[in-house]
């Protein structure tokens, strides 16, 4: 299936339409995942950047519990505009993990499949 456009989270757009590497796919599906999660949860993320005292002191209680956020996925959060609070931007960010999902699925394996239906004649 191919997969077209380009997704705008803030300054950081996303061309959709490269064929990227499975590792490409993978990282950035995992960052979209931790934008969404920190979306559910704002009041929660807020609070824990206001109660810091720095970025790096914000970066690594993104880091802890409650939220345990990767390196990359604490980044990001620390990075998303207030723009990406609003419900089409949220949207957006949810369309992007489904068509990241699709490309990173692996594909069929039409051999193995097949040869064992017909293996024994």
């Amino acid at each position: 299936m191919a997969v077209s456009g380009t997704v705008h989270l803030g300054a950081h757009p996303v061309d959709l339409t490269s064929s990227g590497s499975s590792r490409e796919l993978e990282s950035r599906l995992h960052v979209v995942e931790g934008l969404l999660d920190a979306l559910g949860r704002l009041d929660q993320v807020n609070k824990a950047i206001q109660l810091s005292n720095s970025r790096h002191a914000a970066l690594a209680a993104l880091q802890q519990e409650p939220f345990r956020y990767t390196r990359e996925q604490a980044k990001a959060v620390l990075e998303m505009p207030m723009s990406s609070q609003c419900a089409e931007a949220a949207g957006e960010l949810r369309r992007e993990r489904d068509r990241l999902v699709v490309r990173h699925a692996p594909e069929p394996d039409l051999a193995a499949e097949t040869l064992p239906a017909n293996w024994f004649g």
